[in-house]
């Protein structure tokens, strides 16, 4: 599109929204200036857990809700290397049960396999693209000296992106 076009897609839209907002419809009015900001951007929720927990997947997609933007699901696996190859086929059972579901919601699922720090593997991934509007991670594989630098290195790369990054632990199992 030319810039003369963009404009005036831009003014139409405001002047729809102040419509709706002299009318009283202030959410409709919102919806209008904020639906094409975010809309192809997106939250990516990193995690390297087995299994997804369902309270995680509900807390980023009510985070992309209030953001205007879709989800992306960035799962490490560590599988061991003679189910690598096939391993990450989304062709197994439970990781085909999980991509139909998401698919579903419009959630893009990338299970990648890897051995390293997940904040490596997310910087890897994530670390030059513009689309991402803010980093949820679902608790960090465990502490050692290279994975607690890759953490603070990754952090700082996103915040230099201007893109936040939110530790997510849900609820422990612990009493």
């Amino acid at each position: 599109m030319s810039a003369l076009t963009t404009m005036f897609k831009k003014l139409e839209e405001a002047m729809t929204a102040a419509a709706f907002a002299e009318a009283g419809e202030f959410e409709t009015a919102r919806q209008f200036l904020t639906t094409n900001k975010n809309a192809r951007k997106r939250v990516l929720l990193g995690t390297d857990k087995p299994e997804i927990a369902t309270r995680t997947i509900s807390y980023a997609l009510h985070l992309c809700q209030r953001l205007g933007g879709g989800l992306e699901i960035f799962h490490m696996l560590h599988l061991p290397e003679n189910e690598t190859a096939s391993g990450l086929g989304l062709e197994k059972e439970p990781l085909a049960a999980l991509n139909t579901a998401l698919q579903e919601k419009g959630v893009v699922y990338q299970p990648i396999s890897g051995q390293g720090c997940l904040a490596d593997e997310v910087l890897r991934h994530a670390g030059t693209r513009r689309d991402i509007l803010c980093v949820v991670f679902d608790v960090l594989e465990p502490d050692g000296a290279g994975c607690r630098k890759a953490k603070e290195n990754m952090i700082a790369k996103f915040k230099a992106l201007h893109c936040p990054v939110v530790m997510y632990a849900g609820s422990s199992g612990r009493a």
